[in-house]
């Protein structure tokens, strides 16, 4: 039922977005920029209803797909822990479900990446001075302005001081509260280039911001350098830590188990393995998307097939000519500033 329930409302959502602004049919081939988009999404997501989920005593999600990411809840002994914080809109609502089951304060944000959707919060938090956290790639990318050209050519502005990452780091970093353990884990080029997954150790609970989503077909931020290779590798990652008791958070939609981030995985897999296929064969773009589409479910949504296909030949194709430096996760970003 939950299932049902979520894919019910991310067809609603994504029949309100494609009415709300007119996107490109291929943004990575064309100069043209969105700038409307995500103001638009923004003044949209009080449409659909905030859901607060309770996973364990501690941790709970707040749930508003399909036009918002997941925040994950942690309730430490010394506050409260959110990981993402979707639409400065939605954060009187935020506060609201969090007053139903504690006293507490926030007492830190974490940013799983730096797309919008889930760092659009900042704004109404960050003003609060509430330490925020995040990879320091999350942190330059927010500083700077951004086009999401693999998505929608949305642009992102930068963002204002106050609603930035205040700490940073670079691999590994860890909170304890009580008996529990926060790791923030970095996982390179996988979504974007500031990927943060979130695991509460003792809980076995982990919150993977966008490198696992439950929509279908996921945007890669080809921008970034991230690519279907390296976020294969994160997958196969956390299922090597993660046993039939882990529960995973995703990015957006309903709280898994390994066996559903082993099904996208195999997903990710099957489209990267029969692309490689064809190119190896030489066959042309168009006969590789459309042999591609066959293996996928009609009801498979997320990004359109013939764009999400024609991504993944390209990095394919840069990972076959450039054999010795193919795709491959890179680390820190310099900025501009």
């Amino acid at each position: 039922m939950e299932r049902r329930n979520f894919v019910a409302a991310l067809l609603l959502g994504l029949s309100l977005i494609s009415g709300v602004v007119r996107a490109q049919d291929n943004p990575a081939e064309s100069p043209l920029e969105n700038t409307r988009y995500i103001d638009s999404l923004s003044l949209s997501a009080g449409n659909f209803p905030q859901k607060l989920i309770k996973v364990n005593d501690q941790v709970y999600i707040i749930s508003q797909s399909p036009v918002a990411g997941n925040i994950g809840v942690f309730l430490g002994s010394s506050g409260v822990y959110l990981i993402d914080t979707q639409w400065a809109t939605l954060s009187e609502h935020v506060k609201k479900l969090l007053g139903s089951i504690t006293t507490s304060p926030i007492k830190a944000i974490i940013n799983t990446h730096y797309h919008y959707d889930h760092t659009n919060g900042n704004l109404a938090f960050g003003p609060e001075n509430i330490p925020i956290v995040a990879h320091i790639n999350t942190r330059i990318r927010m500083m700077e302005r951004q086009v999401i050209r693999s998505h929608k050519n949305e642009v992102q502005l930068p963002y204002p001081t106050h609603a930035l990452p205040t700490v940073t780091f670079t691999d590994k970093l860890s909170f304890h509260e009580g008996n529990e353990t926060i790791e923030l884990l970095y996982f390179k080029n996988a979504h974007t280039d500031g990927d943060v997954v979130v695991h509460f150790k003792e809980s076995d609970i982990y919150h993977t911001g966008d490198i696992f989503v439950w929509y279908g077909l996921p945007v890669i931020d080809a921008e970034t350098g991230s690519n279907i290779f390296a976020l294969i590798e994160a997958l196969d990652t956390l299922l090597a830590r993660a046993d039939d008791r882990t529960q995973f958070i995703p990015g957006h939609g309903p709280l898994c188990s390994k066996k559903e981030l082993l099904a996208y995985k195999n997903l990710l897999t099957s489209i990267k393995e029969k692309v490689e296929v064809l190119h190896n064969q030489n066959r042309p773009l168009a006969e590789i998307i459309k042999k591609t589409q066959v293996l996928l479910d009609p009801k498979l949504h997320g990004i359109s097939r013939e764009k999400f296909i024609t991504q993944v030949y390209r990095m394919v194709k840069s990972n076959r000519i450039d054999q010795k430096n193919p795709y491959s996760p890179r680390g820190q970003i310099k900025s501009k500033n």
